[in-house]
């Protein structure tokens, strides 16, 4: 059986959904589960739309409000479990599995969610502690599971054709990461344009950043640095790179043209 896409969530996405389904069953309004668990309305709404991190005090009032023997405070372990991604975790636990379409730019890197597991392990061998670096790898490589959802995103990739050729981990890694990313040119919700460097494209030289738009017609953003990075629905904030992305993507080369050009990029590395 195909999985859904409830399947995907973060354990704190699923803490705010079941808290919502399991309240709007008992009939109950997020006042009176209030007054039950003896905390303030606001906390209620809060965790249910994500914004808040339940405590396991309140995990525990949840389960006996509803009597459901641990299932929350199960729950809240594995909140405190999760890997630690930093500013990316919302999108990658939260945003990700939730977006009809998604659309990503990179500069220097293939993008995240279509790295083999060598790929991400020689990008986060130079910058993570060594003991979370293979934590991190699993982390990064099951984000490809969105696509075997119910209802996958269509995902749009605009990746600079230098990336093509720069030998992240080494020679055999990144010819391996291109054959990889060749079967993908054939996914049908996969869609990869190279960005080539003739092109020049000023608008692509800030950084990397991704766009999607979510079920309920929300857009959101991220964009990151070296130092930093951020997630946002800002309209100010969308509507900017939504601008940078159109800039970017008329320098794009056909998915015919991008196929034949990681073809050319493998015979060179297979070498």
């Amino acid at each position: 059986m195909t999985p859904d896409v409830g399947d995907h969530l973060s354990p704190r996405a699923r803490f705010a959904q079941d808290l919502a389904e399991r309240r709007k069953a008992a009939r109950m309004t997020q006042s009176a589960l209030a007054l039950r668990i003896l905390c303030h309305e606001s906390l209620v709404s809060h965790v249910e739309k994500g914004r808040r991190v339940p405590t396991l005090e309140f995990a525990r009032e949840v389960d006996k409000a509803f009597g459901t023997d641990g299932h929350f405070t199960g729950l809240h372990e594995r909140i405190s479990q999760s890997p630690a991604l930093g500013w990316f975790a919302r999108w990658v636990e939260e945003i990700e599995p939730q977006a009809v379409i998604l659309q990503s730019w990179d500069p220097l890197l293939i993008p995240g969610i279509l790295q083999t597991a060598d790929y991400a392990r020689a990008i986060f061998s130079t910058a993570a502690p060594p003991d979370r670096v293979e934590e991190r790898v699993q982390a990064r490589i099951q984000r490809m599971r969105i696509f075997d959802s119910n209802s996958p995103p269509a995902f749009l990739a605009l990746i600079d054709e230098g990336v093509l050729h720069r030998p992240i981990g080494g020679l055999g890694v990144l010819a391996e990461q291109l054959r990889y990313l060749l079967d993908l040119t054939c996914h049908p919700r996969i869609t990869m344009q190279l960005v080539p460097v003739a092109a020049g494209c000023v608008a692509g030289t800030m950084s990397a950043f991704a766009l999607a738009r979510l079920r309920d017609g929300s857009e959101v953003v991220s964009a990151d640095s070296v130092l930093s990075g951020h997630v946002t629905g800002d309209h100010e904030a969308v509507m900017r790179l939504k601008q940078r992305y159109d800039t970017i993507r008329a320098d794009a080369q056909p998915k015919t043209v991008t196929a034949r050009a990681i073809e050319d990029a493998i015979k060179k590395w297979a070498q």
